[in-house]
């Protein structure tokens, strides 16, 4: 009947969903030799199912003391970088009074702080000094690297999900050779305590976007100069704005190669959204679109109080999943919270109302 259908599927989500968390529990007794991962797939025996389990039990802090020793290493050929976590000394114990410490590596790569940026070693348990040998691995192009930063922490894993932070260490990428022998070998880095501001607080840059704008004027207004406040006689005029490419782009969805594609919206000062979409580029890591958009029937005292916000999208095979990659703006209205971007936003949209008919290149800053 309806009814035992019904509660048959009620019945398999709450099997599925309590398997899932109990495979996370399984970690910590989870036999990991050389777990390693790639474009967010497990090549291993260790992968977090279901992330919710991991992230939304308690934490706790320990007094940061000890090392951690790793490696890092990036495969030209495959475009793969990879961690190679060898071990730890000396760490704090996650839980002092039972004098108890059962340690793991999680790995970021800044500003990537999603799931699917995260990697994990196995659990090793009753120890302050773990031995992993584990390599945890990321595709990505070696393009990228100079934007991002690797978070590598250690946890205590504790019972009922409760979770101790143990100390971490940050790698910028940016000053990292890595056609340097030597920077490929293991050392030894001091664990530090988490900064007082936590990363996800701050802007993150996430690539940039270049374009191109200006403001079309009919011919007869050619010698037009806006002043700011009047249209001086000046018909409907054009907004065109090229979106020509982006770089530096956040890890993006792991499977597989980025379908990308930029979203324009002109915010007018009635509110009125005028929307722009760009053709969809398939598995481009590095997009060159070369698309105009055209905003019609615009005039230049309408733009003084306008704002033009472009963001960039990994198309899902599902619509309703895009995934948002980044967002920069030009004009004077609404920011991403910072005093610096509004200022640097409003000089670049007084530039284009300047000097119409006059093309105006800006790299922006997606955030």
């Amino acid at each position: 009947s309806l009814q035992q259908l019904i509660t048959g599927a009620q019945n398999d989500s709450e099997i599925l969903t309590k398997r899932n968390c109990k495979e996370e529990e399984d970690i910590t007794t989870s036999p990991t030799s050389d777990a390693v991962f790639c474009d967010g797939r497990k090549h291993g025996s260790l992968y977090s199912l279901n992330s919710t389990c991991t992230e939304s039990g308690n934490f706790g802090k320990a007094n940061v003391t000890g090392e951690i020793e790793f490696a890092i290493r990036y495969n030209f050929k495959a475009c793969i970088l990879e961690i190679c976590i060898k071990g730890c000394k000396n760490l704090a114990y996650g839980e002092e009074k039972k004098k108890k410490c059962n340690p793991y590596v999680k790995v970021y790569l800044l500003p990537d702080k999603s799931p699917r940026s995260k990697r994990k070693t196995a659990v090793k348990k009753s120890t302050v000094d773990p031995a992993f040998d584990e390599t945890l691995k990321y595709k990505i192009e070696y393009s990228q690297l100079g934007s991002r930063q690797l978070q590598i922490s250690v946890w205590h894993a504790g019972a009922l999900k409760y979770r101790v932070f143990l100390g971490e260490v940050v790698i910028p990428l940016a000053a990292w050779n890595f056609e340097d022998n030597s920077m490929q070998l293991f050392n030894w880095y001091q664990l530090k305590a988490k900064l007082e501001k936590p990363e996800d607080d701050l802007i993150q840059d996430s690539g940039e976007l270049l374009v191109s704008a200006r403001l079309s004027v009919p011919a007869q207004y050619k010698n037009f100069q806006f002043e700011g406040k009047k249209d001086q006689g000046v018909p409907n005029c054009q907004l065109q704005v090229m979106i020509f490419g982006a770089k530096n782009l956040p890890m993006l969805r792991s499977a597989g190669m980025p379908n990308l594609f930029v979203k324009g919206c002109l915010i007018l000062p009635d509110q009125a959204e005028v929307k722009r979409t760009s053709p969809v580029l398939k598995k481009e890591a590095c997009p060159q679109w070369k698309h105009l958009f055209v905003f019609d029937g615009v005039t230049p005292a309408q733009l003084q109080q306008s704002c033009l916000h472009l963001t960039v999208w990994d198309q899902s095979a599902f619509s309703s999943s895009d995934q948002f990659l980044g967002g920069a703006k030009l004009g004077a209205k609404e920011s991403f919270g910072c005093t610096d971007l509004v200022s640097q936003s409003a000089l670049q949209w007084q530039e284009v109302l300047r000097s119409p008919n006059m093309w105006m290149d800006f790299t922006l800053v997606l955030h």
